[in-house]
């Protein structure tokens, strides 16, 4: 096991519209100073990874490659084992590089987990000479193979593995790394407006739009959208534009308004300094989602927070998932707030 970095102690600002007499700024008023343990880089010998990127041998699963409760589920009987121990494949002569969990297969995870990991590596200069794998299914996401590039992964270095498979590695590095940490998140910014090869551009202040998602969107984007637009803002759907599209697009904003969601990962590619609008619904409380808080704070960016009512429309009754009914004041407001900041 290699140790990277120095574990620290970061402490996060208040939103830049925060309220100390607003509940719906709560979630925001105690958040703890976070540890972010140095990174680890763990050397294992003759193992299995399955097609869920989880690391076995024989009955041992590695537990550090695992999400959550998955673990004490796995070790519970054999049903992990009877549904990826066949058919196998056997790269006996060869080191493999793990990135991948069973989340990473988002947008967001893939940029904060799997990225991250894979610039760790990159800085000990493991990548040449070895082999990254992949689940088959990442082939189909078309932000995956243009991110990898990026960081010096060759497409003939790539080994897909099909579902319910294992595949039997030689010699395996993999990263344990806490989920925040302010330098890899410049770093992966960096490395990711290398070698740019769109110049879209739509200007200043984007507003990314949920209309074509059946969670999270937002119920009366007709009227939100004529608001934003008296302020100067454009409307993109982040799904209609190619990874490097995006990259370009955001890497041009000072102004973003979003509803929580995939698209404010897209925060990594804008410039320190910039200003984010996040709306949401109202949290849960015990363990309320603020990945996005903490994202623009570790890259410098000012963020700004409006919580909405769920629409009526939600498929699922869910804080996180539900859709959003804006208020309109309360955005004016807000925007009012982050253009003059």
């Amino acid at each position: 096991m290699q140790t990277l970095q120095e574990t620290i102690n970061y402490e996060y600002p208040k939103p830049e519209n925060f309220d100390e007499k607003n509940s719906e700024f709560d979630i925001f008023k105690n958040v703890p100073i976070e540890i972010c343990p140095a990174a680890k880089i763990n050397f294992l010998k003759n193992v299995r990874i399955s097609t869920n990127s989880v690391i076995f041998n024989y009955f041992k699963i590695f537990k550090e490659s695992c999400i959550s409760d998955n673990y004490e589920k796995y070790r519970r009987g054999f049903r992990f084992f009877f549904k990826f121990i066949f058919p196998k494949f056997n790269f006996s002569k060869k080191r493999f590089l793990l990135i991948t969990d069973e989340w990473t297969s988002n947008y967001y995870h893939w940029h904060i987990f799997a990225l991250r990991k894979l610039l760790i590596l990159k800085k000990e200069n493991l990548i040449a000479n070895s082999l990254l794998f992949l689940p088959k299914k990442y082939q189909c996401y078309k932000f995956v193979l243009p991110s990898l590039k990026k960081f010096g992964i060759k497409k003939n270095q790539i080994v897909f593995l099909r579902r319910k498979s294992n595949i039997k590695v030689a010699e395996l590095a993999f990263v344990t790394a806490s989920q925040h940490y302010p330098d890899a998140f410049q770093e992966i910014r960096k490395a990711s407006l290398q070698n740019q090869k769109s110049t879209l551009d739509f200007g200043e202040k984007i507003y990314i739009s949920r209309q074509e998602q059946v969670l999270r969107f937002v119920e009366n984007e007709e009227e939100v959208v004529d608001l934003l637009s008296r302020y100067g803002f454009k409307k993109i759907i982040t799904e209609h534009f190619s990874y490097d599209e995006q990259i370009a697009i955001c890497s041009k904003i000072k102004y973003l308004v979003s509803p929580h969601g995939a698209g404010l990962t897209n925060l990594l590619f804008m410039s320190e300094g910039a200003s984010v609008l996040e709306m949401a619904t109202a949290p849960d409380q015990i363990k309320p989602i603020t990945d996005y808080y903490k994202l623009a704070a570790m890259l410098g960016i000012k963020y700004f927070y409006q919580e909405c009512k769920m629409g009526e429309k939600s498929l699922v009754k869910d804080f996180h998932q539900g859709s959003l009914m804006v208020d309109l004041k309360k955005l004016e407001k807000n925007l009012k707030q982050m253009l003059n900041a």
